[in-house]
């Protein structure tokens, strides 16, 4: 684990005002375009080059590009092939040299890779736990769920910190006992997977007190996030995480910031009306596989008000999710973005409450399916969503409503969401 960066993430004053965040930033590109870009074949020439005018890059781009932008030379072919090897046999440990790879297959489901050097892990590890280690002065026990294990999450395991990794390839109920068992003081897990878990803890098929609940790869929804803090007591902090690294995370006064101590995060608006962007990543730490000009395609939702926790760092309202799944509803003045935000508000004010739910929009036509439902609540949704379009001067899209909840293979849960037809 960095000493450095473990204290300066726990006890440093942080960023206190934009002008230094920019020379933050400005410092650290002066290393970086001299230390590591060099090492790159694809960015080797780009040495110079100002950061907007560099290649724009996404996740298919990285991937085709993977074995000339890595300073490891790595071969993409190999890493997909440890990296697919280890998710067939559950066995997580192989590296290359020792470097650690991992596959992702994200929210979009296009797969893609991740590498992590053994600097880079400390770095991940010193971070986390400065700002989430419960106490420094008592041993901690970390239950972490999430679908593939890899070095660089072990890394946070020390002699004062046992950390057990809860595969969610396996059935949850085999988790339980032994979750029980390794009483965790902190758990980390999907919000999905965390709302399970508040409803097993509420019946009383487990009995356990985190000092630390950390909401992972999922955006964590305002009723998750309440089911969850009533169920165990505790405040859920947040860690928005994705491939291309960590973000942002819960500042201590509990609120969202982009992780601009590390990595100069850009806005690419897609909604002048509420601010919404998909970020643009130039990470100036990450020097195993170069992230520079790289777009996202998450809607972040910012919020202008200063924090209490003193950060300048930018604050985050919310995630709204895939930018492929915001709802551009019909309205006078053409198309508008109905936030995910509007939508989950619609529905947890209905006057009959609904056990869970899931909108989604294919071929311009809107499908809600209920599960638990009252039988009134056909009725109220479809006036509850007649307000929200006349409020937002829209109209809403064919509506069909449903029972239950529908068949998915998405590992990732997405409770708004567009589909394509195949």
């Amino acid at each position: 684990m960095s000493l450095k960066a473990f204290l300066k993430t726990r006890y440093g004053n942080g960023l206190r005002s934009r002008a230094a965040i920019e020379n933050h930033h400005q410092r650290a590109f002066v290393r970086f375009r001299s230390n590591v870009m060099p090492r790159s074949p694809f960015y080797a020439d780009y040495a110079n080059t100002a950061l907007s005018a560099l290649p724009r890059m996404n996740k298919q781009k990285l991937m085709d590009h993977f074995s000339a932008i890595n300073t490891c030379g790595i071969d993409r072919e190999k890493a997909f092939d440890i990296a697919i090897q280890a998710e067939q046999s559950r066995d997580f440990s192989p590296m290359i040299g020792d470097v650690s790879v991992g596959l992702s297959t994200g929210t979009s489901g296009q797969r893609g890779l991740f590498l992590a050097t053994p600097r880079e892990r400390r770095l991940w590890a010193a971070i986390l736990a400065g700002r989430f280690w419960p106490n420094l002065a008592k041993p901690q026990r970390v239950a972490f769920f999430m679908r593939a294990d890899n070095a660089l999450y072990r890394t946070l395991g020390n002699p004062l910190l046992r950390f057990e990794f809860f595969d969610l390839l396996d059935p949850l109920e085999k988790h339980l006992s032994r979750l029980q068992d390794l009483s965790p003081t902190v758990l980390i897990a999907p919000a999905s997977i965390l709302k399970i878990l508040a409803d097993a803890q509420n019946v009383g098929q487990i009995a356990v007190s985190p000092r630390r609940i950390i909401s992972v790869a999922e955006t964590l929804s305002p009723e998750d996030r309440n089911i969850a803090k009533q169920a165990f007591g505790r405040q859920i902090d947040e860690v928005y995480q994705a491939t291309e690294g960590v973000l942002a995370f819960t500042c201590p006064a509990g609120n969202l910031h982009l992780n601009e101590a590390w990595m100069r995060i850009e806005r690419d608006i897609i909604d002048p009306q509420s601010g919404a962007f998909c970020p643009i990543i130039h990470d100036f730490t990450r020097q195993s596989l170069l992230l520079l000009n790289y777009r996202l395609n998450d809607v972040l939702i910012p919020d202008p008000s200063p924090c209490p926790c003193g950060s300048a760092c930018t604050r985050i309202a919310r995630i709204e999710g895939r930018e492929d799944d915001a709802l551009w509803w019909h309205g006078p003045t053409g198309r508008k973005m109905v936030s995910a935000d509007a939508i989950r508000t619609t529905i947890a004010c209905l006057p009959s409450p609904i056990t869970d739910y899931r909108v989604i929009e294919k071929n311009n036509q809107l499908t809600v399916w209920l599960d638990g439902a009252a039988p009134t609540s056909e009725t109220e949704l479809h006036h509850a969503f007649s307000s929200l379009a006349a409020r937002l001067d829209v109209t809403v899209p064919p509506l069909t409503i449903r029972h239950g909840l529908p068949h998915e293979t998405d590992f990732k849960r997405r409770r708004i969401r567009i589909e394509t037809s195949p």
